[in-house]
């Protein structure tokens, strides 16, 4: 999930001693509903929500740089293209920066205090020695974002010169665009499954082509760059080799198949290049919370995709993660 409120309002209430702070900012009961009700409420409301961030970065370019670039973009030329790009630069360097500042700055009263105590591994792994985690993983993500920001061009490009059909109304089809938004939050996770689990070895690390085994081919030539952030934190999402950058972002190419508003693509695209933040930050809730990904990182073949659409547990690849109390932090295990 991607961060939000409620996750900020979380960590100044642990900052503040607060011990409700993992509770709700609405459904303040939520922890007391049946087994049934969380699920319902989880797949029907809560994983739209969570996304909202993803969502309003996305209604702002469609309000704002759409306006200003589209007329324009039937033909190339630098100054509609320039403003896509900074607008994608603005919110990576806002959006990611804000959160490394929040969870790991030294100048951050937060990262210093009682959240702390809730990462999953308390090394920083942005402050040790004769490493360079931090430049590599803000590179590589820059680099996502630049492929995304073109990749946004192209369609642009495409629905402006009339190569490829679009509707600009977004409520002349209410049912229609109500659903395919709902439905982006729902593709994006099954399509990241089967990407990722493409992209690890299908029978062994050993193997390679010549063994039938493209996924071992594809980690050890390209997905290896991202595990080398084995203790993953903000940046670590999108630090990616930008093959695996061209693979991942596939999952906002659906008006290539069918009719659809440009909000929609937007909003996938957004989501890919936000969410992986709350899932790689590397902190337990309120922060992140995504300990079921870090078991991804830190133990490589478990947890390839996340808990909305379980194929982990369908394919027998779920790991669980245990907190131990131990008398100086909290370890892991492995059920």
């Amino acid at each position: 999930m991607t961060f939000g409120v409620r996750n900020i309002v979380g960590i100044h209430r642990l900052h503040n001693g607060q011990t409700n702070y993992s509770t709700p900012l609405v459904f303040k009961n939520y922890s007391q509903w049946s087994y049934w009700q969380r699920k319902a409420f989880d797949y029907l409301i809560w994983c739209h929500l969570g996304h909202a961030l993803d969502f309003s970065a996305a209604l702002l370019c469609w309000l704002w740089i759409f306006p200003m670039t589209f007329p324009e973009a039937h033909e190339w030329n630098f100054k509609w293209v320039s403003r896509v790009f900074l607008y994608n630069l603005a919110c990576e360097f806002i959006i990611y920066s804000f959160w490394h500042w929040l969870t790991y700055s030294r100048l951050s009263p937060y990262s210093q205090g009682p959240l702390k105590k809730k990462k999953y591994n308390p090394v920083n792994q942005y402050e040790e020695k004769g490493q360079s985690n931090l430049s590599r993983e803000v590179t590589f993500t820059t680099l996502g974002w630049l492929q995304s920001a073109f990749v946004q061009c192209v369609f642009m490009w495409l629905w402006a010169s009339g190569r490829l059909p679009y509707y600009s109304d977004f409520w002349s089809r209410p049912f229609f665009s109500i659903l395919i938004l709902l439905a982006v939050t729902f593709w994006r996770e099954f399509h990241f499954y089967w990407i990722h689990r493409l992209m690890h070895p299908w029978w062994s690390v050993k193997n390679g082509l010549r063994q039938g085994d493209i996924g071992a081919f594809l980690y050890r030539h390209f997905h290896s760059l991202h595990h080398r952030s084995r203790n993953p934190g903000p940046w670590s999402g999108l630090s990616m080799h930008p093959v695996e950058h061209f693979v991942y972002y596939t999952c906002a190419y659906f008006p290539l198949l069918f009719t659809c508003h440009p909000l929609h693509f937007l909003y996938a695209k957004f989501h890919a290049d936000i969410a992986p933040i709350g899932g790689h930050d590397g902190f337990d809730d309120p922060a992140g919370g995504a300990d079921f990904h870090y078991l991804h990182h830190a133990f490589f073949e478990c947890n390839y995709g996340v808990p909305l659409i379980d194929f982990d547990r369908l394919f027998g690849t779920y790991k669980e993660y245990v907190k131990k109390p131990s008398k100086t932090n909290d370890n892991e295990k492995l059920n």
